[in-house]
């Protein structure tokens, strides 16, 4: 997206209307953000510190008059919400557990909306762990599975299996949704609690359209 000056220099308003201590100001949140995406591991840590920063160049209209507290913060949550995104996105991409077949009649908005809505459903628990387990690309990755495993008091392969039993419930309630999208006239689909994925639980979660 293409920022005009104009917009810039309302960010920098923001920030502080002493100009060069907005300018300071400006350049303190951009080194936070670049440690702070540099640290989950992403090799593009500087297109997504521009990707923050235009995000909340875009929304300023909506929150300056309003927002309260240190602009830095909300600088922070724009940040979280896109690593979340980049976590999402990469539960469909790892190479040993495809989340979902990608045929090209698939509607793209259809899958990714599906993800979005199956993760929902999934216990707060299970999720943490699957988005957790792919924070970190690279060689980063190995050293964090490891970390993992320790705190979590077991092997790396026990890990592994607990992430694959997630991911193959989620994979399960992606393809229902599509079905279910891409035909409206189709039952309405009723997915088992895909915190123990599948088996008997009681527990069940409708997955509407």
């Amino acid at each position: 997206m293409d920022i005009t000056q104009e917009q810039f220099d309302s960010l920098l308003d923001w920030l502080d209307h002493d100009r060069d201590l907005a300018g300071r100001k400006y350049e303190t949140i951009r080194e936070g953000l670049l440690r702070i995406f540099a640290a989950k591991g992403f090799s593009d840590a500087e297109d997504l510190v521009d990707e923050t920063i235009n995000r909340v160049i875009i929304r300023l209209p909506d929150i300056k008059d309003t927002y309260t507290g240190d602009p830095a913060r909300y600088f922070h949550g724009v940040a979280r919400n896109i690593i979340r995104e980049r976590l999402r996105r990469r539960i469909g991409s790892i190479d040993e557990i495809p989340i979902v077949a990608e045929p090209p009649s698939d509607p793209p908005d259809n899958r990714h909306e599906c993800l979005d809505l199956c993760l929902d459903v999934l216990q707060a628990q299970k999720r943490d762990l699957l988005l957790t387990y792919l924070e970190y690309e690279g060689h980063q990755k190995i050293e964090h599975h490891k970390q993992m495993a320790r705190e979590m008091g077991i092997t790396e392969g026990a890990l592994r299996g607990r992430v694959h039993q997630i991911r193959s419930g989620v994979e399960q309630c992606v393809k229902q949704c599509v079905r279910r999208r891409e035909n409206e006239n189709a039952p309405k689909i009723i997915v088992n609690d895909l915190a123990t994925g599948g088996g008997n639980s009681s527990f069940k979660k409708e997955i509407i359209s």
